[in-house]
């Protein structure tokens, strides 16, 4: 069984596949969006954490291996490909595709192929972290509640995505700590080597820009270190 409220971006120009595989998941309790372009799809994955994107090759406006290629190069979200083509099953795996399924498929059969990547992908955290069993993370001008995923920036609540709620719960369990990109991509995204750092760059830019909003003094309390990595100041 998928995890209750499991989010699965499907990306399909077919409708009647997007009411299928919709259908579907919808009985394993998973959360469905949907899009039916390459350029819907890749903002839908910038702006929202799904757990798993079911790709079907062929989509309007651009190459559904292309599209996959990208989302992979800018998000660690798994990808399943849908394919009618023998022939672009190794091209969906050179594209960095986690799966590929041949249509027609069984539905039986792509639910334990999600299941299957979705516990692959799924962040090993031990029961006994120090991080997560923290009450309160209190800096001068950020108060974090791991249970509940909240941030507050100088009294005020900021939503973050997943990636970035634990990129700055970690920086901030660490206040005055210069961080390397290879440090923060082995603890948060789990790669001892990643491909590249913009992926981390990214991510920063993103919390900053969420933070200014509540608050410029808790902006600016995220430092660059160049050519090394981060540092989140707390002069308290």
């Amino acid at each position: 069984m998928l995890k209750y409220g499991t989010k699965i971006l499907i990306v399909a120009r077919d409708r009647h596949i997007q009411m299928l595989l919709k259908s579907n998941l919808a009985k394993e309790g998973c959360m469905v969006d949907q899009a039916y372009d390459g350029k819907s799809s890749f903002l839908k994955t910038r702006q929202f954490d799904y757990s798993l994107v079911l790709l079907d090759a062929a989509i309007p406006y651009q190459d559904g291996l292309t599209l996959c290629s990208k989302i992979k190069k800018d998000n660690e979200v798994p990808v399943i490909v849908l394919t009618h083509n023998k022939h672009q099953m190794l091209e969906s795996f050179q594209a960095g595709a986690d799966d590929c399924v041949l249509k027609p498929f069984s539905s039986t059969e792509l639910i334990l192929r999600i299941q299957a990547i979705i516990k692959r992908y799924t962040p090993r955290r031990s029961n006994d972290s120090m991080i997560s069993n923290r009450e309160f993370i209190k800096l001068s001008h950020l108060i974090i509640e791991p249970s509940a995923h909240r941030i507050l920036a100088d009294h005020k609540p900021v939503h973050f995505s997943l990636k970035e709620y634990e990129l700055l719960l970690y920086m901030a369990s660490n206040p005055n700590v210069v961080l390397t990109k290879e440090h923060l991509f082995h603890v948060v995204w789990k790669q001892e080597q990643p491909k590249n750092y913009r992926r981390i760059d990214t991510h920063i830019q993103r919390i900053r820009d969420k933070l200014s909003k509540a608050s410029t003094v808790s902006r600016n309390m995220i430092q660059t270190i160049w050519g090394i990595g981060y540092i989140l100041r707390d002069p308290v």
